[in-house]
């Protein structure tokens, strides 16, 4: 697990907060706003370490390198790529590594990665959610990415308790 970016992001300068909010309305916002990324890249790296075990368990190497470029992708959008400000233009690397082809694995192949019915709902309402935290960064990020945040932990969940026993 990479530690997330937005460790360093600092909430604003003391003399900016002054200036904008002297009885500290805009300085609670921001908190909020910070606290609400924090949580998507909780959230988003959890996720992806969900992916990776996926990854590691596949038989057809190939197959686990497409899910592992996946997990990759997920961090990303889910920290870099969802800072406020940010265009939201997601490179077409980044949505070829989340579109439905994450569940197709390696195009070349005849098969799909071994994966139960409940793990690829789960994976693709993940890689879905990772598409979707970018945009949340123009409108509303502060109570946005916290549900969305919780909606992938849940399907994260979800795709655990799919799996089938160890044999």
């Amino acid at each position: 697990m990479t530690s997330s970016p937005l460790s360093a992001l600092p909430l604003h300068s003391r003399a900016h907060d002054e200036a904008e909010a002297p009885d500290g309305e805009d300085r609670v916002q921001r908190a909020a706003g910070l606290a609400a990324l924090h949580r998507a890249a909780d959230a988003g790296e959890a996720a992806a370490a969900w992916v990776r075990e996926l990854a590691r368990r596949q038989p057809v190497e190939v197959h686990g390198r497409v899910l592992e470029l996946a997990a990759e992708a997920i961090e990303q959008t889910c920290t870099r790529e969802i800072i406020p400000g940010n265009d939201d233009e997601l490179t077409a690397e980044l949505r070829h590594r989340l579109d439905g082809g994450v569940l197709l694995g390696a195009v070349s192949l005849e098969t799909v990665p071994e994966l139960t019915g409940g793990e690829r709902i789960a994976l693709a309402a993940v890689a879905a959610l990772a598409l979707a935290m970018p945009g949340t960064a123009l409108t509303r990020y502060e109570r946005e990415l916290p549900h969305l945040a919780q909606v992938m932990d849940e399907a994260v969940a979800a795709g655990r308790a799919a799996a089938e026993p160890c044999r």
